[in-house]
């Protein structure tokens, strides 16, 4: 999955169960825990104030999937 899919997908996610799957599609499966962690974060880049301080769901996909 290219970023930019990655990123769009990340930014559409409802629930930590959606993006647990949408690890193991991507072949980097997350634990519950750490799904859980990673969907707060990007929560709070989905805001003004992140992304001006350069939070970005982009940065996130990197930092966990490498990608």
């Amino acid at each position: 999955m290219d970023e930019m899919t990655l990123v769009d997908k990340m930014s559409k996610l409802q629930t930590i169960d959606e993006l647990v799957d949408l690890s193991k599609e991507i072949g980097k499966p997350l634990s519950y825990n750490d799904a859980d962690q990673l969907f707060g974060r990007i929560n709070q880049c989905q805001n003004d104030v992140a992304e001006l301080s350069g939070d970005t769901v982009a940065k996130l996909a990197k930092e966990a999937f490498g990608i």
